[in-house]
């Protein structure tokens, strides 16, 4: 699709942009995305749990079909609803004094990650957010194996692997810092167009993103090109894809050069989502679950500093999800 057929399909849609459009203050008056789990909810999965031994291979292979959950079912479309809604994600609680062990509030996860759509296994089903002592703006790997601060980015740099929701189960929480910050990429867009709409244009057009993303290692530079801001691309709707560094690495490798106005683009837009007034601050407790939609919110963490000992250093796990738009 043309930079100016994205111009106009923007244009027509403010009012759907307006509805999926929030500032902090919107999100904290209203706890519609804190979704609680239920006492019910949790004896139908124990009942579960007990019924058969639970390995690391049951997470790999277990489907939807294989169980009877009638309200973890309904857990997980009232969860996937708040994702696909105006928030564009949703703050599971309820699991954290559940006495559920590692592997079976695993489970849980992914379960309610299945009822809800496909898991994706570019990473496996689960893949663990630890630091790895690396960081990814010297070595081309993926914020999740980092405890430095990352920019506000929305997950893949991939034109051919996207998910179009991902979840966080936090396992054990960082002795400090490791918030999770979520913004509006809606919210973003809305305040550009209306007030420094000389950007768009390099907001609507391909850029190189560096092959980063697991299966991609053979992809060509120059097919890995697509817009920060698409609509009906990757999505029904709105989609935000952006990261800088894998932009600006990305143009690298292709030995291009981003223009000036690209970099005034990117500049204001960084500045949109770091404003104060458009984040909001989420810490996850051990049990506590979030998930986001990949298209319209674009998250960050504060660094962190780990525990010393090994069993208590901070864990996540990721799940990629291709989860259906309607019913």
């Amino acid at each position: 699709m043309s930079k100016n057929s994205q111009t106009l399909k923007f244009q027509e849609n403010r009012e759907q942009l307006a509805a999926l459009s929030w500032t902090r203050q919107d999100a904290q008056s209203d706890n519609s995305w804190r979704v609680e789990v239920s006492a019910e909810v949790k004896k139908e999965f124990q009942e579960l749990v007990a019924s058969f031994d639970l390995t690391d291979a049951v997470l790999d292979t277990i489907e939807a079909d294989d169980v009877e959950l009638p309200l973890l079912a309904e857990l997980a479309q009232r969860t996937r609803r708040q994702i696909l809604g105006r928030y564009g994600f949703a703050h599971v609680v309820g699991l954290t004094e559940s006495g559920f062990s590692e592997i079976e509030t695993r489970l849980f996860y992914v379960l309610l990650s299945l009822h809800m759509g496909k898991m994706m296994t570019t990473y496996g089903r689960l893949h663990d957010v630890k630091d790895r002592g690396y960081d990814f703006r010297s070595v081309d790997v993926s914020v999740s194996k980092t405890r430095v601060e990352a920019p506000f980015h929305t997950d893949s740099t991939s034109r051919r692997i996207f998910p179009n929701v991902f979840g966080l189960l936090c396992l054990r929480p960082a002795m400090e810092g490791g918030r999770s910050l979520l913004v509006s990429g809606c919210q973003a867009y809305s305040e550009i167009a209306d007030e420094t709409p000389e950007h768009l244009p390099a907001l609507f057009k391909d850029h190189y993103r560096n092959t980063v993303t697991p299966g991609d290692e053979k992809t060509s530079i120059f097919d890995n090109a697509f817009p920060v801001y698409s609509w009906g691309t990757f999505s029904q709707g709105p989609t935000l894809r952006y990261m800088r560094h894998w932009i600006e690495t990305g143009y690298e490798k292709a030995s291009a050069t981003l223009t000036a106005g690209d970099a005034a683009a990117f500049d204001r837009l960084d500045a949109v989502l770091e404003k104060d007034e458009n984040v909001l601050g989420v810490d996850l407790d051990a049990g506590e679950i979030l998930f986001f939609n990949n298209c319209t919110v674009a998250h960050n963490r504060t660094a962190f500093v780990d525990f010393p000992e090994d069993d208590r250093k901070r864990l996540l796990a990721r799940a990629w999800l291709q989860v259906p738009e309607r019913d």
